[in-house]
């Protein structure tokens, strides 16, 4: 059996506990060059090994807690936290820990102990392809380990959905095996590890309620700054991306936050979309910015679009891409944002003879917003699409507006129940006015329906049928109307004769 003493033992204690982590994935840990010797939590300690000593005929073992929010906790002794465990744990099969025992690594003497602690894991040697588990239940165990300086590599097996959470690994890490207890007088050959992780959410959101084609409308894109040590700058990138659809028109950027903080426009550089970078929003934080971050911070970006016209589809689909380096590997991470939706179709009024059943050019029309059945409609909820609030039917009767927002949902998924009013201002030449407001609905159903010929599943069709005038008309002169006329006049004339001399012979 092989020992030494307590001064080997304290070195021990000492960079482990020293280099044990720094700051959370996707930080680096805390060591300069990276060097992290993980212990959080010892389990098994052993106080019949004499005054310290290790004892080389026994085996240990690592077991890697993999919990998101462990970064929050400064306690890394090497010991089981059980419920006091910081974060929560992952789920099962999303992540892997492999381990390989180091080679240039001495435990047997003081001075081989002491080398070893300035170990870092680009130095190390690590002996074969190791040995590799996949946490289940938070956990992944390693038993049966020889005693030495292990290195610790982490890596993600399941990639997460777009818009959910993306977890973030862990810089390869050493653990030695054992390590001292929390009281540093026994050793410890089962060491808990707890290396310091995070996840990143990216989300979209649109808000685009009563906007119409040609009103400007905004996105919002919102995620979680990496985990990492800002006295060392390690946040070298963050920016945003959004590959605008080619119907939207980029009017600006109202808002960058890094946390409650509102940046100005020297802490980041915008890169507008056009041609050249296939229609592409940039917006990167400049070093001025990234300074203003805090780890771990909820970064957000906000900007305005107009739809130039409804297009081909009703639906206008946008998702974006977040991009910031993991400052534990050095690596860049790209999260994909959720898809959000904006939905808008074309109106076309056809204008109608009811008798003739034949087109009228010449109507004029206003659209408003209104209640189900409106008797009238105000000004302050007129529609304008562009500097268009009025539309007239062209030679074949009809017109057609591009485009509205649907009245069934809004803001990509807000049920809404809406309506429209097209008022009549002006009748064809010979034809009543409508004086009352037509209401209807917009509905992506509505749209999608095709029942005549000109109809398509972008175009919502309202026929609006006028009456003819009642106009007086004077009979022609020597018509056969002058003479009924006549003939009913000579009649009347008599009777009155007949009546008046009966009348005096009475």
């Amino acid at each position: 059996m092989n020992k030494f003493s307590r001064t080997a033992r304290s070195v021990s204690f000492a960079a482990i506990v020293g280099l044990s982590l720094g700051i959370s994935a996707p930080g680096a840990f805390a060591q300069e060059e990276g060097n992290t010797a993980t212990a959080i939590n010892p389990g098994e300690t052993n106080e019949g090994a004499g005054a310290g000593n290790i004892d080389f005929s026994k085996t240990g073992a690592i077991t890697i807690h993999k919990r998101i929010g462990a970064e929050k906790d400064e306690n890394n002794t090497g010991m089981d936290l059980g419920e006091a465990a910081p974060g929560k744990a992952i789920g099962d099969n999303r992540v892997s820990f492999t381990v390989k025992k180091v080679t240039n690594a001495d435990l047997t003497t003081n001075e081989g102990f002491a080398a070893a602690a300035k170990l870092t894991p680009k130095d190390a040697e690590a002996q074969g392809e190791g040995k590799t588990v996949v946490v289940k239940d938070g956990v992944a165990e390693f038993k049966d380990l020889e005693i030495g300086v292990y290195l610790v590599e982490e890596k993600v097996t399941e990639q997460v959905e777009a818009g959910g959470s993306t977890l973030i690994p862990a810089k390869p890490f050493l653990v030695f095996v054992p390590t001292t207890g929390p009281e540093g007088n026994a050793w410890n050959y089962h060491v808990h590890v707890y290396p310091k992780n995070s996840e990143s959410k990216t989300e979209k959101k649109v808000e685009d309620a009563d906007k119409n084609t040609q009103d400007a409308f905004s996105y919002t894109i919102t995620a979680d700054a990496p985990n990492f040590n800002k006295e060392r700058k390690q946040l070298t990138k963050f920016e945003f991306k959004d590959k605008l659809d080619s119907r939207l028109e980029f009017v600006g950027v109202t808002e960058v936050k890094a946390g409650d903080k509102t940046l100005s426009e020297d802490d980041y550089e915008i890169t507008e979309p056009s041609p050249e970078n296939e229609n592409t929003l940039t917006v990167s934080l400049s070093e001025q910015g990234r300074d203003k971050v805090e780890s771990g911070a909820k970064m957000s970006l906000k900007f305005e679009v107009k739809r130039k016209n409804v297009g081909e589809t009703v639906e206008l689909k946008n998702q974006a891409d977040v991009i910031f380096n993991n400052p534990s590997t050095g690596d860049d991470v790209e999260q994909k944002t959720n898809e959000v939706i904006t939905y808008h179709g074309k109106l076309k009024v056809v204008k109608t003879d009811k008798d003739k059943n034949e087109t009228l050019k010449g109507a004029e029309f206003e659209l408003y917003r209104c209640d189900a059945g409106a008797e009238s409609v105000s000004d302050e909820n007129k529609i304008t699409i562009g500097e268009t609030n009025k539309w007239t039917t062209g030679e074949d009767g009809t017109l057609t507006i591009d485009g509205l927002h649907v009245t069934d949902v809004e803001n990509h998924d807000a049920p809404i129940e809406k309506h429209y009013c097209l008022l009549e201002t002006k009748a064809p030449a010979g034809y009543k006015k409508n004086n009352k407001p037509i209401s209807f609905t917009m509905t992506r159903e509505d749209i999608q329906k095709v029942e005549g010929e000109g109809d398509d599943k972008i175009t919502l069709v309202k026929e609006v049928v006028n009456l003819r005038e009642d106009t007086p008309q004077l009979p022609l002169t020597g018509g056969a109307g002058v003479g009924i006329l006549a003939a009913i006049g000579a009649a009347i004339v008599a009777a009155g004769a007949w009546f008046a001399r009966r009348g005096a012979k009475n």
